[in-house]
């Protein structure tokens, strides 16, 4: 359980955020601490978001999706053995 103490302006502020918004103000505090805390989890690893762009030794399927389809016929096409 954690408790916080904030000076008048800002609890009015956040009374009146939460009037407009039709939310408690527990809600719209753990709602907000909960995006700010996302800022530090840390960045997807870029080899495991283009794994499927990398050639595993196999000869790789072209993926389904248009953007990366783009990007895997870019370097299939640079890179291709000739």
């Amino acid at each position: 359980m954690l408790t916080v103490r904030l000076d008048e302006t800002t609890e009015r502020r956040l009374a009146e955020a939460c009037r407009q918004l039709g939310c408690s103000k527990s809600e719209a505090v753990k709602q907000s601490l909960a995006e700010w805390l996302e800022r530090f989890e840390p960045l997807p690893d870029p080899y495991e978001l283009g794994k499927d762009l990398f050639d595993a030794g196999e000869p790789a399927t072209p993926p389904q999706d248009p953007q990366r389809r783009a990007i895997w016929d870019y370097l299939h096409d640079k890179y291709r053995a000739r």
